[in-house]
């Protein structure tokens, strides 16, 4: 069965605030030290102006409404790599609400800030150097298994499954 558009928009905001909320807690528990949202925010107002690659992406000018770039490109980003996730289980014919394939692209989609953002923002890959007290790779793996929940609550709960 494919997905309509609003089950595809419902479960990337579910995904996507299920990796934000439980990130949350992941932090609170300092089990996670991840950068802070006004320099992600930062970066993707840098790549909208087709200045992605910096030595060091807190010592560039911080930008108006750093927080709300974050908030809306994140879920912009996590809404579309759901519709990729829906639409390609729906091709292939597996099931869209398994617990191990929603995690397991969970965990894949850790590829576009290990090996894009986090070179771009001068942190190296996997943010190996990232700012000091930071620790990016643990802090992305949890964020983006908790992604990959997400997919699989937000899909179970249109029925999908």
């Amino acid at each position: 069965m494919s997905p309509t558009i609003w089950q595809t928009l419902f479960i990337g905001v579910v995904s996507t605030f299920s990796m934000d909320v439980l990130s949350a807690v992941a932090y609170r528990l300092r089990l996670t030290a991840p950068l802070s949202p006004h320099l992600i925010g930062r970066w993707f107002a840098s790549v909208a102006r087709a200045q992605p690659f910096h030595a060091d992406i807190a010592r560039t000018p911080s930008v108006g409404h750093e927080l709300a770039i974050a908030f809306l490109v994140h879920y912009a980003i996590g809404i579309a790599l759901v519709a990729l996730y829906v639409r390609a289980m729906s091709q292939l014919g597996w099931p869209a609400g398994s617990l191990a394939l929603t995690l397991a692209f969970g965990l894949c989609t850790n590829v576009l800030p290990w090996l894009l953002m986090f070179p771009a923002m001068g942190y190296g890959f996997f943010g190996l150097h990232g700012p000091a007290g930071t620790r990016l790779f643990l802090s992305s793996l949890l964020g983006h298994a908790f992604f990959g929940l997400g997919i699989w609550i937000g899909v179970r709960s249109v029925g999908l499954s």
